[in-house]
């Protein structure tokens, strides 16, 4: 009898320690951009992971969600009304990461142009913080680091315990459920957890994607960088003559700066 009660202990235990690695889960997020002059967008992205690989893509549209600005101004004695027109894409972008294989594949379109870019999985170097709060019925701890040239925190929870979260940032003893970068230009919010979906799902989602062009980084850097003297040249084209762009005040974005990643 003590055998058969210590085969079925052991059974129970290998059978919870299984259910546990194998995650089949989705949650989703707003990705919020808050532009310098009072403007803000919300993109709505979601999360399908099992423990070692996840896929993060955009599900909809941006949507306006702030606008403090002054809706008309007068300019030379012309009363002139600003109207924000949201651009949107047919086809959306995506972060695949793979921790066995170490492949990280991203599609993103600049200038729009589309790529999908072989990139690198990354140790990010996070400090972990004895300071914690609770996201949804989440217990969730404190952490900041310097990732691709900004300063994040993150807020993770080790109940859900998976390196995964938004975008390119993981690598924390649990999901990471909120994330921001030290201006708050950049946001990551979880709106909704399922720990519990179609297996079927995830590993259609989780799949290699497919592509007939993968490009190296290098590639993709160049094409910010292109990209940024292109709006810089634009914004000059578009001055009176005789005036000049304030480039290098303390308030004004560093041109280099208006992209997540910061490539030097």
């Amino acid at each position: 009898m003590k055998k058969l009660l210590c085969i079925i202990l052991g059974v129970l235990v290998n059978l919870t320690l299984t259910a546990q690695d194998q995650f089949t889960s989705i949650v989703e997020y707003h990705y919020i951009i808050n532009n310098e002059r009072g403007v803000s967008f919300s993109m709505p992205y979601r999360l399908y992971f099992t423990k070692d690989i996840a896929m993060y893509e955009k599900t909809g549209d941006a949507k306006l969600i702030k606008d403090s600005r002054p809706k008309t101004e007068m300019r030379g004695g012309v009363r002139i009304t600003t109207k924000i027109r949201v651009l949107q894409s047919n086809v959306q972008p995506y972060y695949y990461t793979n921790l066995i294989t170490n492949d990280l594949i991203f599609r993103e379109t600049v200038s729009s142009k589309l790529y999908t870019i072989k990139d690198s999985i990354e140790t990010i170097p996070w400090k972990l913080h004895s300071e914690y709060k609770n996201i949804s019925k989440y217990k969730c701890q404190k952490a900041t680091a310097l990732f691709r040239g900004r300063k994040y925190t993150a807020w993770f929870t080790t109940e859900i315990p998976v390196s995964h979260g938004p975008w390119k940032l993981r690598g924390l003893p649990g999901l990471i459920m909120k994330a921001y970068d030290h201006t708050r230009k950049y946001e990551f919010e979880i709106t909704k957890v399922n720990l519990n979906a179609d297996s079927k799902v995830i590993q259609e989602k989780t799949s290699v994607p497919t592509s007939k062009k993968i490009q190296e980084m290098k590639v993709y850097i160049d094409a910010i960088k292109n990209e940024q003297k292109n709006t810089l040249a634009r914004a000059r084209a578009t001055l009176p003559r005789g005036a000049r762009l304030e480039e290098e005040c303390e308030e004004c974005p560093k041109t280099q700066q208006r992209n997540i990643e910061i490539f030097n």
